[in-house]
């Protein structure tokens, strides 16, 4: 092992294993504020109605998820939980007659603008009634923080980001790597694309079936979250996951984001039929320019379902988020298609395969870097979006996820600036030899596993409160 994969390495151990240490508990975003009456307060008399004032929009799936009981445990609620008419931060619940002196529980458990559950009980008094423990119900069901709910998020966002990353490789790198190739004859451009061309929509159809599962346990894990059961019982029972996606803004952006993923199939079934009669060649522009434009809504529905959504300035930080992750996408897939071609292309063409290795090298070396560029400037953006301030990147289990995130990039740059001095010294006459070529291939399948484990820290993140909340 080279000293610069050594000290990558090193790297990314000491990163990764601060996760335990760093990454906090994991919790939902819709934070409880206030309520009326006051959380273990007393009140002289009963009140008609129930109020709690959240730091987000939320919505009230279930007539049991807001309910108030007395100290006996008895319902006294009518059943009638809803967000106020003008305040969709407020939930208010109704009571039937007068309370009478006594220590009463107010459960709640309702979903917030972000898609995650926040659930939770508080206690007040009326007259000179002593306060009591809150009368809890067993909730149960998954969370949005466990390990099922977040490995379903680890795969849809790869499944996403992989996709729309294979097309941007196949447009930005491998087509213009095949035309300005030295040495290669007609007859090895047509046997590159041809083989380029096949092993792409290979790629691209698993990938395909990836997302649809991917999506459809995703839909199920929120599911489960919303009606307290497990993940099982909800892949089971579609009935809870028709009512989720037509009652809530999570099922608006989930059903958006499933039109433009079947829209992107189509338009690729079709694509894909037209190239198999087609002589080889980088595929047609229109058709992959618009696929590629429908991964980019999928990613940008999936930001608009998360924290960007209630940020300052959602719009702009939508976009940022959106962003950052089509630069990710770029840069994780390229990764994978550049290891394959890497290993690839010199046993495929044995004449010219390692001069194509090496100008699909170079190229992919540019948009890299202005991937990684973007990476960075949107990263900080989002970051000052989420943090009231900077000490939060300490105090907080989300800023030190983030700090998280950030240190894993420090080994994947050492490897970068490594295979861009091989990217020059090829450029500058260096012969590109398969043994060669097999150096950068391990470098980039190291860069390529911290990658991932940034995208499970993203995933991660999406189930923890921000700073700001």
């Amino acid at each position: 092992m080279s000293p610069v994969r050594r000290r990558a390495l090193a790297c990314a151990l000491v990163a990764v294993s601060g996760l335990a240490v760093t990454a906090g508990p994991a919790s939902a975003h819709a934070v409880l504020l206030g309520s009326s009456p006051a959380a273990r307060g007393r009140v002289k008399v009963g009140p008609a109605v129930v109020r709690l004032r959240f730091s987000e929009a939320v919505q009230v799936l279930n007539r049991t998820d807001v309910t108030v009981v007395d100290g006996d445990g008895v319902r006294i609620d009518n059943g009638t939980a809803r967000p106020a008419v003008r305040d969709p931060r407020q939930i208010v619940v109704s009571v039937r007659g007068p309370m009478v002196p006594d220590s009463y529980t107010v459960r709640f458990r309702v979903i917030s603008a972000d898609s995650h559950a926040e659930a939770g009980a508080f206690v007040f008094a009326v007259g000179r009634a002593p306060l009591g423990s809150p009368i809890l119900a067993g909730a149960g069901g998954l969370s949005d923080a466990s390990p099922a709910a977040v490995g379903v998020r680890a795969v849809e966002l790869a499944a996403l980001m992989l996709l729309l990353g294979l097309l941007t490789f196949r447009a930005l790198v491998w087509g213009p790597a095949v035309a300005s190739a030295r040495g290669l004859t007609g007859a090895e451009r047509d046997r590159a694309l041809r083989d380029g061309g096949r092993l792409f929509w290979r790629a691209f159809w698993g990938l395909a079936i990836v997302a649809g599962v991917a999506e459809t346990a995703v839909l199920a894990a929120k599911s489960a979250v919303a009606f307290h059961t497990g993940l099982i019982t909800a892949a089971l029972h579609p009935a809870d996951a028709y009512r989720l996606v037509s009652a809530s803004r999570f099922g608006d952006l989930f059903g958006w984001r499933c039109g433009a993923l079947y829209l992107l199939f189509a338009v690729a079934f079709v694509t894909w039929n037209r190239e198999s009669a087609e002589p080889p060649s980088v595929g047609r522009r229109g058709p992959m320019a618009l696929m590629g434009l429908l991964g980019v809504a999928a990613l940008t529905l999936l930001a608009d379902q998360g924290h960007a959504s209630q940020a300052p300035l959602a719009p702009l930080s939508v976009a940022f988020d959106a962003t950052h992750l089509t630069a990710v996408s770029i840069w994780m897939s390229g990764l994978i298609c550049l290891i394959a071609v890497l290993l690839r292309a010199p046993r495929t063409l044995p004449g010219a395969g390692r001069s194509l290795a090496s100008a699909t090298l170079a190229r992919f070396s540019r948009v890299a870097l202005w991937s990684i560029v973007v990476i960075a400037i949107t990263g900080v953006a989002r970051a000052t979006g989420e943090l009231s301030s900077p000490a939060q990147l300490l105090t907080t289990g989300y800023g030190r996820s983030l700090m998280l995130k950030a240190s894993l990039l420090a080994p994947i740059l050492m490897i970068a600036r490594r295979n861009r001095s091989l990217v020059a010294r090829l450029a500058g006459g260096w012969t590109p030899t398969a043994a060669r070529l097999r150096a950068v291939a391990r470098s980039v399948q190291m860069e390529l596993a911290i990658a991932m484990g940034v995208v499970l820290v993203a995933a991660i993140l999406v189930a923890q409160v921000p700073g700001r909340a």
